[in-house]
C-alpha cells in the first residue's frame, strides 16, 4: 500500500517553514493593534459610562438609559471591528 502521506494543513498565516507569511505578519501587526488601541480602552469606557449610570438612574432615568446604551455600544463595537477586519484580511488572502 503505498501512497502519498497528506501535509498537515499549515496554521493561519503560517508557512511551509513554520514562520510568518507576509500576509500572516500583516495581520498580527493589524490585529494586535486593534486589540491594543480599540478594544480594552472601549470595555474601560463602557465600565465607567455604566459606573456613571447607576448612580444616575434616581436622579435621571433617561439619562442613565443613555449611558448604559452607550456602554453597550462600546463593548459592541470591538466584535464588529473584528468581524470587519478579518473579512478584510481573508478577501486581501484569497
Amino acid at each position: 500500500m503505498t501512497g502519498t502521506v497528506a501535509a498537515p494543513p499549515l496554521a493561519f498565516g503560517i508557512g511551509p517553514d513554520g514562520t510568518y507569511t507576509r500576509f500572516g505578519q500583516v495581520a498580527a501587526f493589524v490585529l494586535g493593534l486593534l486589540t491594543t488601541f480599540v478594544f480594552l480602552p472601549l470595555v474601560v469606557v463602557a465600565a465607567l459610562l455604566y459606573t456613571r449610570a447607576e448612580t444616575r438612574f434616581a436622579e435621571d432615568p433617561a439619562r442613565a438609559r443613555a449611558l448604559v446604551n452607550w456602554s453597550w455600544l462600546c463593548v459592541t463595537a470591538p466584535i464588529v471591528i473584528a468581524a470587519v477586519a478579518i473579512a478584510a484580511l481573508l478577501a486581501l488572502k484569497g
